[in-house]
């Protein structure tokens, strides 16, 4: 959840093309913390794997990527 859910706060989720290490490698290179993840999770179209950060404005932001 973000972390002071408010109106207009936004949970989002975002599928990647690109493998999830790709993106944690260069979340790292960035300082962007993990909330947590990889975990797998059931998506609107099947399983997926996926990360979750914080955006600069503290909208959790999940970004998935189908299995």
């Amino acid at each position: 959840k973000a972390t002071h859910p408010t109106p207009g706060a936004l949970d989002l989720c975002f599928i990647s093309k690109i493998p999830l290490e790709l993106v944690i490698e260069r979340f790292r290179l960035f300082g962007i913390a993990l909330l947590q993840g990889p975990v797998i999770r059931t998506g609107a179209t099947g399983p997926i794997r996926s990360i979750y950060v914080h955006d600069p404005d503290a909208n959790l932001i999940e970004i998935s990527v189908p299995i």
